[in-house]
């Protein structure tokens, strides 16, 4: 009976500290057979949790900035810390990464893949 309690005790731990992370939001724009463009919407804090670009470009335009963290997949390569400005834009190749808000504020963030 002991050691169901304790599963028990580590299972509802395990599952507050993991609803503790909090996620941005994703909504999409536009998608057809050449592009697909979403708006990423980041509140100081959030992550996008770990995900894939499956298409080879993408360009993203900063609407309101702050600091990022850029965590990728493969842990051999290093994690980046990014100030993204009001109105950057930049053309980057697809990659498979976890995105997170550092900062103190909330980071809008319009993203285009080209599929």
């Amino acid at each position: 009976m002991k050691t169901i309690l304790i599963i028990v005790i580590l299972i509802t731990t395990h599952s507050l500290v993991v609803a503790d992370v909090k996620t941005g939001t994703r909504e999409v724009l536009l998608d057809n057979a050449a592009v697909q463009m979403v708006r990423l919407i980041y509140p100081a804090g959030s992550e996008s949790g770990m995900h894939t670009h499956e298409h080879p470009y993408r360009a993203a335009y900063v609407v309101q900035g702050g600091k990022l963290e850029l965590v990728p997949a493969d842990s051999r390569q290093p994690t980046q810390v990014l100030e993204v400005a009001d109105g950057e834009a930049s053309f980057l190749p697809g990659a498979t990464h976890n995105v997170r808000n550092i900062g103190a504020t909330e980071i809008i963030i319009i993203e285009t893949e080209i599929k």
